[in-house]
Order: structure tokens, then C-alpha cells, then sequence
């Protein structure tokens, strides 16, 4: 009698235990229909927050190039002429930068540098990398099917050395938003250096394939190259042809030898020639310029955003 009651209970037990299964898996869709549950559809989960992150601190780039078509017709009078579109503006690399949501609820949408994509799809997801490009993308930005092309600038950025700042805002579902910002260094490569570009003070350019700061007192003019004669050379001066810089505004010059940038000589005029003092913060100036061969930029105070 008690095997007979104990195979009863058993059985009622079971169809309980069915009957709790369908009535929780009914709950279940009916909390996810309403936003309820905590399930990856709707997830709420705290306070919408938002980080970004970069592995690689330096971008390299030169000055952006036109990209156009051009277009040969003849005119009503059967003369050829030559017409140009612009399509935008190139060759700018970009560096990779991550993003990490949580909190909030989801779908996730995110502007990043002004951009809700890129070459590779759309910002979404609690996690993803956008590709930054490393000049201001704030003059608008749109992307070639070519992947060797890939972002076009709508004018050309005029892409210098400096802090680069990231700013990217994600959305959630309710509309709630939540920013970020990361940084990274460019530094504009100038090639073999052009007379009359100007090097912002604290500023780091690529010259001569080599690093250059200029001095956080002066703005350096690049100069032209001097061909320096092999006959009657002094003591210590080679038969190399060197590079001249200026101080913007310091009355002073230098001269660096173009293999290595290493110093050949310096010179003053006006003011900074008679007065002391200003000779003292040149030379100063100098010192720092010549000093920062190869030297990498580092964060300064100011730079913080």
C-alpha cells in the first residue's frame, strides 16, 4: 500500500513540475513582451556608461590629397576643355579606437569623431572598433567603395601635429546618452621640409625622416637648404649641405645638417643680437629645438582636454 501511494505521489509530482515549467516559460515571454525581463533584447542594467580606449598612441600622416576627376570635352566651337570634380580629400591613415557600453538598454547606437561609420559598417553593439581617422573629421566625411580609397574628407582637414581628442556619445533604446573622449598624438610628416612651413611651438614634425619639437617659447620657420662648400670649412663644421630654421619672432637661426640633424651653426640679427636676455632666450630656444631630435611627444599638462 505504501509502494502504491509513494508511485501515486511521484506522478502528481512530475505533472507539478510540468505544469510550473509552462506557467514560468509563459511569465518569461510575457515579462520580455512588456521589457521586463533582464534578457539581452531589453536589457536594463544600471547607468548607461560608455568608455573608449586606443592602442596606439601615434598617428603619422602627411598632408592630405585631392581626390578628383577630370573630365575633357569640346565646346561649341570644337576646342578641347578640361574640367575638374572634387570628390574630396585623402591618403589620411586611421587608428583603430575600441568602445565598451554598458548599463542602460539596448540596441546601442554611437557617434564617434562625428561619425556614425565607417568603411566597415555602422556603430552598434555594446563593443566594436571604429577606425579614426587623424585629421579633423568635423568638416564632414563620407567613404569611397574602393577599399584603397576608403574615407574621403568633404575639405581638406588641414591636418597639422597635435593632440587629437576622440569624442564619441552612445544612445540606448530610451533614448538616454552617455560620452567618452580617448586621445592620440599626430605628427605631420613634412618630407624633406618646405621653405616657409610653419612648426607650432611644442609642437612634433616628421623632417628629413627624423622627429623635430619645436620649442614651447617660439613657432620655428622652415628655412631654405644651404650647400655648404668643402674649401676653408672651420674646425668642426662638415662638407654637408644643412637645413635652416628660425625662430618666428626671435631673431634667431639655426642650421641643421640634413643627414642627421645634428647642429652646424646658428646666428642672430636686430634685437636679439644686442639685448642680452632676449639673446639668452633664444639661444634657449635653440638649445631646445636641436635637443629634440628623434625625441617622441609626450602628454603635457595643457594638452589634457
Amino acid at each position: 500500500m505504501r509502494a502504491k501511494l509513494s508511485r501515486i505521489g511521484l506522478r502528481d509530482l512530475a505533472l507539478f513540475v510540468a505544469v510550473a515549467g509552462i506557467v514560468a516559460v509563459a511569465a518569461v515571454f510575457a515579462a520580455r513582451e512588456a521589457g521586463l525581463d533582464g534578457g539581452r533584447a531589453g536589457a536594463t542594467d544600471g547607468q548607461l556608461s560608455l568608455s573608449l580606449s586606443v592602442s596606439q598612441q601615434i598617428c603619422e600622416t602627411e598632408r592630405a590629397w585631392e581626390f578628383s576627376l577630370g573630365e575633357s570635352r569640346r565646346d561649341e566651337d570644337g576646342n578641347w576643355v578640361q574640367s575638374k570634380t572634387v570628390l574630396g580629400w585623402w591618403r589620411i591613415p586611421s587608428l583603430p579606437v575600441v568602445w565598451q557600453v554598458s548599463g542602460g538598454q539596448e540596441p546601442y547606437t554611437l557617434v564617434i569623431d562625428h561619425e556614425s561609420a565607417d568603411q566597415h559598417g555602422d556603430y552598434e553593439g555594446a563593443t566594436g572598433t571604429a577606425q579614426v581617422g587623424c585629421a579633423d573629421a568635423s568638416v564632414g566625411t563620407s567613404f569611397w567603395p574602393l577599399p584603397e580609397i576608403g574615407r574621403l574628407y568633404d575639405v581638406d582637414p588641414e591636418v597639422d601635429s597635435g593632440w587629437k581628442t576622440v569624442r564619441a556619445v552612445v544612445t540606448d533604446a530610451n533614448g538616454d546618452t552617455a560620452e567618452a573622449t580617448a586621445r592620440f598624438y599626430v605628427i605631420l610628416n613634412l618630407g624633406g621640409g618646405t621653405t616657409g612651413e610653419i612648426l607650432k611651438r611644442g609642437e612634433t614634425y616628421r623632417i628629413y625622416d627624423r622627429l623635430l619639437t619645436a620649442p614651447s617659447s617660439y613657432d620655428i620657420e622652415v628655412g631654405g637648404v644651404v650647400e655648404q662648400g668643402c674649401e676653408g670649412l672651420p674646425a668642426g663644421r662638415r662638407c654637408e649641405s644643412a637645413s635652416g630654421f628660425s625662430l618666428v619672432g626671435g631673431n634667431a637661426w639655426i642650421l641643421l645638417y640634413e643627414s642627421d640633424l645634428a647642429e652646424d651653426s646658428r646666428g642672430y640679427s636686430g634685437v636679439a643680437g644686442a639685448d642680452s636676455s632676449q639673446r639668452a632666450n633664444a639661444d634657449a630656444a635653440l638649445d631646445a629645438f636641436a635637443e629634440s631630435v628623434d625625441a617622441v611627444p609626450r602628454p603635457r599638462e595643457e594638452s589634457t582636454p
